[in-house]
């Protein structure tokens, strides 16, 4: 007898049996490493681009930069020829003086000389002055965006520094200009008072006594200016020692001429015995060492304004 198929029990699923189909792996791996692959790519070429540009910008605006300050360099360097000829022929203008032999036409020439000191002194601080603060600029431009100029850093540097030596050559400068003004006035006080003895001796001497007594007046003020003016850098002590004598001498003449015009012949006796010690003390006075003490003063200054600027040339 046939079964017929046989059926599930009561309560038993069929389907259960059954197993599912497999899955199928889907290829999600491969796109997103490309993904990663192409972002990496993006990310060195911008690197690459940005680092090419940071040097070719750096690059530029340090060369920029360098070539702002050794302009303004180049222009310090024209301005100051005139005032370093000056400083390095000072030594001529401390030419050792004779109060006996020199002449009119020496006394004159030597005023003269230290009257273009003292113009030439003068017009140079302010251009002084002016080309110090150039530079100071241009020196700190070298240090502006110092994370852009690292490609020429050695370079900025170097100009620096160059700079730098020329500042203090022009802060030399400005003490040694100053000094001179001062010195040079001075002198041109001194020479004055010794053009006036020249005048009155040369009026004494042609019996014109009158007109030497007249001389008198601008000869001791022009001491008096010169005792005024003697603390002038690098002057030795002896020079207002030597005024102070000088002015003692003038004041002894003008009573010597006074008695003269006035006929007064025991006056003029006395008169002549104090000019004559006058004399002899004032020829006492050594102009060439006091010439070299100046000398001693102002060269070491000289010395040092002149190795800055050639250190600051050679870089």
């Amino acid at each position: 007898m046939d079964e017929g198929p046989l059926e599930p029990p009561p309560g038993e699923n069929v389907a259960a049996d059954i197993p599912p189909p497999p899955e199928i792996p889907q290829p999600q791996g491969a796109p997103r490493n490309l993904i990663l692959v192409v972002t990496a790519v993006v990310v060195v070429a911008v690197i690459v681009v940005a680092a090419i540009g940071y040097g070719v910008v750096g690059y530029a605006f340090a060369s920029s930069r360098i070539a702002g300050a050794r302009s303004a360099y180049n222009n310090v360097v024209s301005h100051q020829n005139t005032i370093t000829e000056s400083f390095n022929t000072l030594d001529t203008k401390m030419t050792a003086l004779s109060l006996t032999t020199a002449t009119t036409a020496d006394l004159q020439q030597n005023r003269t000389a230290y009257a273009q000191l003292v113009s030439q002194s003068q017009s140079a601080q302010p251009t002084l002055v002016a080309d110090d603060a150039s530079l100071a600029t241009a020196q700190a431009g070298l240090k502006q965006n110092s994370w852009l100029t690292l490609i020429r850093r050695s370079d900025l540097d170097q100009t620096s520094a160059k700079i730098g030596h020329e500042r203090k050559a022009l802060g030399d400068a400005k003490t040694i200009a100053g000094d001179l003004v001062q010195l040079g006035t001075f002198y041109q006080a001194f020479y004055d008072s010794l053009i006036d003895l020249d005048t009155l001796t040369t009026k004494a001497t042609a019996s014109d006594f009158v007109g030497a007594a007249a001389s008198i007046g601008p000869l001791k003020s022009d001491i008096t200016m010169a005792i005024q003016l003697s603390g002038a850098p690098g002057l030795p002590p002896e020079m207002k020692l030597f005024l102070t004598d000088f002015q003692t001498l003038a004041t002894d003449v003008g009573k010597l001429m006074n008695a003269v015009i006035g006929g007064d012949t025991n006056a003029v006796q006395a008169d002549v015995k104090a000019v004559d010690a006058d004399n002899t003390k004032i020829e006492t006075y050594d102009f060439s060492k006091m010439s070299s003490a100046i000398k001693a003063f102002y060269q070491p200054m000289i010395d040092a304004f002149n190795s800055e600027v050639s250190i600051a040339n050679s870089m």
